[in-house]
């Protein structure tokens, strides 16, 4: 089957899952997109997508976020993006993503099985660069910044709204700053554009119904389902890096 096909599927996907949880769009379409085009492709043009969206999502519900984490973690992911960049274009993708898999792996299963039920997570204030330099590093590599930043906001007890809205506060400059450096790196091209403006349709249907979802979702079920499908994606990035390595 031609990619024209297949990719817009994926990213009506990606995007349902986007607008759903705030994050989640590369994650889920970056396995699919690097086999069909290529990792030097697929992230380039999941960063325009992560951009389009980010944009809609931030107009909708700015007043929502978070702004002093926000600001924290822009700044943090600024030093990590080149980072990403320059390991995208010389680094080892697979034992990257192996660790990455473990680590979210772990942290989704401790709290969906093993953490109590009324028990806090008190995070040290200054980890918020941590979580913000980490991210900006997946994000300049592979386009997948997103679980660093869901595991701070998790942990530090963000609401349903305020997390989806800070998630955005932070995407947004981080991906035009993902942009920038990678128009500088010569990976954006007429190839990603062309997948970029086949896939915007079904992109922007897919927040459409994604939005609606969400609404459907309990405010008290919200982050369990957000740490479900970050085990589900910490699995997927580890069977398949291990296969590949």
């Amino acid at each position: 089957m031609q990619p024209e096909f297949v990719i817009p599927i994926i990213i009506f996907c990606g995007a349902l899952i986007y607008a759903t949880f705030g994050f989640g769009d590369a994650l889920f379409a970056m396995p699919f997109l690097s086999v069909l085009l290529g990792i030097k492709t697929a992230t380039p043009l999941m960063t325009l997508n992560g951009c389009t969206l980010a944009t809609i999502l931030f107009i909708r519900h700015y007043k929502e976020i978070d702004w002093k984490s926000a600001k924290k973690l822009v700044i943090a992911s600024v030093f990590g993006i080149p980072i990403g960049i320059y390991f995208l274009k010389n680094g080892n993708e697979q034992l990257t993503k192996i660790i990455l898999g473990c680590i979210i792996i772990g942290v989704s299963f401790y709290n969906l099985f093993l953490k109590k039920e009324n028990s806090s997570t008190k995070l040290h204030p200054n980890l918020v660069y941590v979580f913000g330099f980490i991210a900006g590093i997946l994000g300049g590599a592979f386009n997948t910044g997103g679980p660093p930043i869901v595991i701070f906001g998790t942990l530090n007890g963000w609401s349903q709204m305020q997390f989806v809205s800070t998630l955005q506060g932070y995407f947004l400059p981080s991906d035009i700053f993902i942009l920038i450096c990678q128009f500088f790196a010569g990976l954006l091209n007429k190839t990603v554009f062309h997948y970029y403006m086949i896939g915007l349709p079904f992109l922007l249907i897919g927040l459409l119904a994604g939005s609606k979802l969400r609404k459907r979702i309990p405010e008290g079920k919200f982050n369990k389902y957000v740490f479900v499908l970050l085990l589900l994606i910490g699995i997927l990035f580890v069977t398949r890096s291990v296969l590949l390595f």
